[in-house]
């Protein structure tokens, strides 16, 4: 069984972000590493494209979400917090 399907992981990302998940693919395939290092590496940054359109108060989130060339540690490190906190919020009882 595959996991890895980037049609669906990149559905709805942005060129430039669809582009950029399809080579670091190559890239990690290229390296032998096994799919499910693949696939948890690649729903994050795909999680993160997402985020930064969706959810980030930044005002600068919008151009990281057409281009993962204007992310910057901050929107890293904001995506970072929110996944610990909406995790943490679902698991609360």
């Amino acid at each position: 069984m595959t996991l890895l399907n980037l049609s669906a992981l990149t559905a709805g990302l942005t060129p430039a972000w669809s582009s950029y998940v399809r080579d670091w693919d190559r890239s990690l395939r290229a390296a032998n590493r096994p799919e499910t290092t693949r696939y948890n590496y690649l729903l994050a940054a795909a999680q993160l494209a997402r985020y930064l359109g969706e959810h980030s108060p930044d005002p600068d989130a919008d151009e990281a979400a057409a281009d993962p060339v204007s992310v910057t540690r901050a929107h890293v490190e904001a995506f970072q917090g929110w996944m610990i906190e909406t995790r943490s919020a679902g698991t609360a009882r």
